[in-house]
């Protein structure tokens, strides 16, 4: 008997001491030798990884589209809308160039209504701001613009020409910019002349406002979004011509703001609102206003691309937990079928330690590749989301959390067959049939 030990000893302590190579190597024969179903629980952790990275990698490409724009043009522009609450919740910039028109209740200066208004006067006081290069208070309003046999309602900014291209965000395409003395020209954005004009040259040609003849004199590049809105949509004329076809000779729609080179907008934004608050004498918590740079737009957009992104990852999530069920269904089974074969191994030698590693080696390798698969298709996928038009960005970030995303919930997966496995009995298991 004692011989007999002796003898195994060695044997126990060979086995017992098995690589984590030598583990990973039988637990890929052992996948092998199950491989349809190994890969139809490859294939839930494929389904689950590439739907949460698809999904989540629309937040991000949205978030970082949005960001590089506001980053670039109007990143020194700053927009002051009427209204506190209602200005915010309605858009970026209330009123102002890209937004709807404002509309304005009967409340006046100093109310806490979320309707209150902003005067050319107060618009002329923000000219001495520290930090303020240009003021551009303008007004806003949906017309009916009508070419030939075309009658369009769109956008129609009354801007002054001092402030005028700056205050936009973008440059001429074709003409020239707004004139002070320009009182019936217009300068129409890039999407007003490729689409609601079907994309028919429009310089020089002539339109008609309410009713009142106007002589494009420009078109604007294509802009996107910026700070102070769109531009793209919206015809340009000058605000005193605006005044009179508007009948809006007291109140402003918005004031854009242009900060002088080296100030920093945010800076520049706070000085606004303080001249603002002095002048209408409330304090920030009765403020009826609202001032946006592009540092804090894209703040709120971060905030609702994020909240948007783990909606749409905890949906997708769904499908991988689906998937993770799919491999505890299969090392289930792989348990019970190698029931022998745990007993000849723990024969030989092989501790309870070693058997749990062989078999969350086995389960780590089925979301191992299911991760590997599902970030391949995540790629397939953002392309053909970005040819359709949505943006869609797969980030280094992203790919680490999908792959280990995908390793943990195979090995989490695993890890009851993998300790039902380990606590087979040598004996009971060489019996088993």
């Amino acid at each position: 008997m004692k011989k007999e030990a002796a003898e195994r000893q060695p044997v126990r302590k060979s086995s017992g001491a098995m690589s984590d190579v030598e583990l990973a190597e039988l637990a890929m024969n052992s996948l092998r030798y199950r491989s349809l179903r190994s890969w139809l629980a490859v294939l839930g952790i494929v389904i689950g990884v590439a739907s949460v990275i698809s999904l989540i990698s629309i937040s991000v490409g949205m978030n970082s589209q949005i960001s590089s724009s506001l980053s670039g043009v109007g990143a020194n522009i700053i927009t002051i809308s009427p209204g506190g609450s209602r200005a915010m919740s309605m858009g970026f910039g209330g009123g102002g160039a890209g937004g709807p028109p404002g509309q304005f209740g009967s409340s006046g200066l100093g109310s806490n209504s979320a309707s209150g208004v902003i005067t050319f006067k107060e618009a002329d006081a923000l000219k001495s701001v520290q930090g303020v290069a240009k003021i551009d208070a303008q007004i806003s309003s949906r017309a009916i613009v009508a070419y030939k046999n075309r009658n369009v309602s769109l956008s129609v900014v009354g801007t002054d020409p001092e402030a005028f291209p700056d205050s936009v965000g973008g440059s001429i395409m074709e003409g020239r910019p707004l004139g002070v003395g320009d009182t019936s020209a217009a300068v129409i954005g890039y999407s007003v002349q490729a689409e609601s004009f079907r994309n028919e040259s429009m310089l020089n040609k002539q339109i008609k406002i309410q009713g009142s003849t106007f002589r494009v004199v420009g078109v604007l590049n294509q802009t996107g979004t910026s700070i102070s809105g769109s531009s793209d949509r919206n015809i340009y004329i000058t605000q005193k011509r605006a005044k009179n076809l508007f009948n809006q000779t007291d109140k402003v729609s918005s004031i854009i703001a242009i900060a002088k080179n080296g100030s920093k907008p945010d800076d520049v934004a706070g000085n606004i609102t303080a001249k603002l608050l002095s002048m209408r004498r409330l304090t920030a918590a009765k403020q009826d206003f609202t001032v946006i740079t592009a540092t804090s737009m894209q703040a709120t957009i971060s905030s609702v691309s994020n909240t948007l992104g783990l909606f749409l990852g905890g949906i997708a999530s769904i499908s991988l937990i689906v998937g993770g069920i799919g491999v505890a269904n299969a090392m289930f089974t792989s348990v019970l079928e190698q029931t022998r074969y745990i007993g000849l191994l723990k024969s030989l030698g092989a501790r309870n330690n070693t058997i749990l590693k062989l078999f969350i080696y086995e389960s780590a390798m089925v979301g191992m590749v299911g991760g590997l698969i599902g970030l391949a298709l995540s790629f397939v996928g953002s392309v053909a989301l970005s040819y359709f038009g949505l943006p869609s960005k797969i980030t280094p970030e992203l790919v680490l959390l999908g792959l280990g995303f995908s390793v943990v919930v195979g090995i989490v997966s695993g890890l009851l067959p993998a300790r039902n496995a380990a606590s087979v009995a040598p004996v009971e298991a060489l019996r088993y049939e």
